[in-house]
């Protein structure tokens, strides 16, 4: 089934090409911080569309788009959100079973490219893969931490280049400090094996996870898009 938003995504993303380097900065801010609220992915993409037109006809008439906005570009997003529809609660697990398979097939997949795993598949036709507890521990943290920089950095899109120095050095710091210990605890815990698993099962359980709930998620949206046209 076609995913009618994302073909709605790929139209906006075509016109924010020609967005002027003055205006392409301001419109990500906005978008970053929508993507960060509750609000619905296909009343964000209205919104991008609307507000590129409004930037495109602002370059030209030779005016600043950042007059429209105005200085307080949290409160211009507040204003938006306000007639928008917020996401269910559906809508919401299913966003996130979507972004933690998608993260876990890719980590499972690095970890079978990276690992001895590959080469015993190569060499000796051998699909034995050991799970270990250093590896299920650093695929949640990665998951963790990858949803919290995402979350962040989207939320504080307009303050983010306003931190001062100190913070943003703490900030580093602290992301260096846990995924070292991160990484550590992979190092010691490595040989700590939980099961041996043939490496295709788990493999062909995440991909059809993945394509269900990528299934539901499209069958959703072109719900809404429907009843919205």
């Amino acid at each position: 089934m076609t995913n009618r938003l994302n073909k709605l995504r790929k139209e906006n993303n075509m016109q924010d090409k020609q967005l002027s380097k003055e205006n392409s900065p301001i419109m990500t801010d906005i978008i970053c911080y929508l993507r960060a609220s509750d609000l619905c992915e296909y009343d964000i993409e209205i919104i991008r569309k609307e507000l590129i037109g409004m930037a495109l006809e602002s370059q030209l008439r030779g005016e600043n788009f950042s007059d429209i906005v105005g200085d307080d570009k949290k409160a211009f997003c507040m204003e938006l959100m306000e007639n928008g529809r917020q996401k269910t609660n559906y809508e919401k697990i299913l966003g996130i079973l979507y972004t933690i398979t998608n993260a876990l097939l890719v980590l499972y997949i690095a970890e079978i490219m990276l690992s001895s795993t590959i080469f015993n598949i190569l060499k000796y036709n051998q699909f034995t893969m050991p799970i270990t507890l250093g590896f299920v521990v650093m695929t949640l943290f990665a998951v963790g931490m990858g949803y919290f920089v995402y979350y962040y950095f989207t939320k504080n899109s307009h303050e983010t280049l306003k931190k001062n120095r100190k913070t943003q050095i703490l900030f580093l710091a602290g992301f260096t400090i846990l995924w070292a210990a991160a990484l550590l605890f992979r190092y010691l815990f490595d040989q700590m094996v939980i099961i041996n698993v043939n490496c295709l099962y788990p493999l062909v359980a995440f991909a059809v996870a993945f394509v269900i709930i990528k299934f539901l998620n499209n069958q959703y949206e072109n719900s809404f898009f429907t009843e919205s046209n």
